[in-house]
């Protein structure tokens, strides 16, 4: 009986095992052969997240610019991936801590930035089309006719029939296969790119956020300390009110004053936190989450690049073309000219050069061309080739030429522009941060957080009554003042510098010193 049962229990599971293995569905991933070169043009990252801009490499493929991927072989899966559910989007990465400085922050925007992430996965479009264009469009079609009961005799009763088969395939004769090949890498590279300008600019507004949490909190501590030292001059002439030796309207005017600084300390607060909520948005943080950002805009020590100093960091494609070191306009030039958004209007000019090339091959016709098997109604057997060819005497595909040459000049226009467009750009970037560093340079050690001697000489002065109140507010309203000018002209060195990454493509470890 236990002998039954267990073979009972083998063949169940046998049928189960079954079952399962002829359910599942293979889903094997789609491998794509994309042609690439070794030294390609990538935009690279560092351990810090400064992006760089090196030089561009020219591919076999009419100049194609790539960027470096599997030297053998793509694979791209067309199966939805699982994904964990219990991990949280808004979630910082484990690597991190609760404080970010500037370069962790930038990290982590490329990372969960919610439009950056979405705009990565066009990449994948991109190979897909790239694809389909090397896939030959090999698709012969076959046609059968039967007709029985064809010239029947009389006194039979069904007579002979005839048949043919055909088999049809169109083949290109001008080469178009190769040009659609040349379209699809070229959008494929223009993809890529645009996907660099959004990390570019991404990196740069992620540090003018940055910046302007330091920026905000700066001034929340010099509206707090402001409030602080009001309310203790005020406690102390509350005192000295009660015992006589104040004026009602030395005590008002204090009071007055202390009122005031509480309400800037609460706007102060109001926008800092506002600039923290905007800062974890871009980073695709919760607006609540715990993450915090290290660093005093005071403490950051700056400097200004020029074409003799970050000689290193020169794109290589354009170093033989700098003959005089001291130009920086021509260095800035350089920069603006591998900016990412001229990169992808360059890669248009591709597109558009191959479309015009494949119209051009358009206008020889296809040769459709095939084997055929043929019965006739006498019952011969014939075996022949078929061939048809369109004529082109209407439609000779001259306007669809002139209208890829058309859309070929406007691309090239569009990357003239571009490239003009991103030379002012990086040029009145790279000023507005020179004239900021050189106020700054005048500006720094002039300025201390701490309250000055005067100051509590004057305070010391008060005490024994050799002053007046109002000489002790006018000292520290203009030395916080002077505090708040200092952070202001810090904070507009730091967004200029921020800018000046997104409008010339630098890497922000050029302007900030080790």
């Amino acid at each position: 009986m236990s002998r039954a049962i267990r073979l009972h229990l083998m063949l169940m599971l046998l049928v189960s095992s079954g079952c399962q293995s002829g359910a599942q569905v293979q889903s094997d991933p789609v491998t794509l052969k994309v042609p690439v070169e070794s030294d390609t043009a990538v935009v690279k990252r560092n351990s810090t997240p400064a992006l760089e801009i090196p030089a561009l490499q020219e591919s076999p493929r009419q100049g194609e610019l790539t960027r470096s991927t599997d030297p053998e072989i793509q694979e791209v899966s067309l199966t939805v991936a699982e994904t964990d559910t219990d991990d949280d989007p808004l979630s910082p990465p484990p690597g991190y801590h609760n404080s970010l400085n500037v370069y962790e922050t930038i990290s982590q925007s490329l990372v969960g930035n919610p439009t950056l992430v979405a705009l990565r996965e066009t990449e994948n479009v991109g190979l897909a089309a790239v694809g389909v264009a090397e896939t030959y469009p090999f698709n012969p079609w076959i046609q059968v006719q039967a007709t029985p009961d064809q010239h029947a005799p009389a006194g039979r009763s069904s007579g002979s029939t005839y048949h043919y088969v055909l088999m049809m395939q169109q083949i290109q004769l001008a080469h178009q296969q190769q040009f659609r090949e040349d379209a699809a890498h070229s959008s494929l590279n223009s993809i890529r790119w645009n996907v660099h300008q959004t990390e570019l600019q991404t990196t740069s507004m992620s540090a003018q956020l940055y910046y302007t949490v330091l920026y905000r909190r700066g001034l929340l501590e010099i509206a707090q300390a402001s409030q602080d030292n009001n309310s203790r001059l005020l406690k102390a002439l509350t005192k000295r009110y009660e015992a006589g030796d104040l004026s009602a309207a030395d005590l008002a005017t204090v009071r007055i004053d202390t009122r005031s600084t509480s309400q800037q300390l609460r706007l102060a607060e109001a926008n800092y936190q506002t600039a923290l909520r905007n800062l974890r948005n871009q980073l695709g943080l919760d607006p609540d989450s715990p993450v915090n950002f290290q660093g005093d805009l005071r403490d950051i020590r700056w400097r200004l690049p020029n074409a003799e100093t970050a000689q290193q960091w020169q794109p290589e494609v354009y170093q033989q073309q700098i003959s005089d070191l001291s130009d920086d306009k021509a260095w800035i030039a350089s920069w603006a000219a591998c900016r990412p958004d001229v990169q992808v209007a360059h890669a248009d000019i591709d597109v558009a050069s191959a479309n015009l090339n494949l119209a051009s091959a358009n206008k020889v016709p296809d040769l459709i061309i095939g084997p055929y098997y043929q019965k006739d109604p006498d019952s011969m057997t014939r075996f022949g080739l078929r061939a048809q060819m369109d004529i082109p005497v209407i439609n000779s595909g001259r306007p669809l030429e002139r209208q890829r040459m058309a859309e070929f000049h406007q691309r090239t226009t569009v990357w003239q522009q571009t490239l003009l467009r991103a030379e002012l750009e990086a040029q009145a970037a790279y000023e507005r941060y020179q004239v900021a560093y050189e106020l700054y340079e005048r500006e720094r050690g002039l300025t201390s957080n701490e309250l000055p001697q005067e100051l509590q000489s004057l305070e010391k002065q008060f005490e024994i009554g050799e002053v007046d109140v109002v000489r002790i507010i006018q000292a520290r309203t203009s030395i916080l003042q002077n505090q708040r000018a200092h952070l202001d002209l810090v904070n507009e060195l730091a967004q200029s510098a921020a800018l000046l990454v997104g409008a010339a493509g630098m890497p922000l470890e050029l302007m900030i010193a080790p």
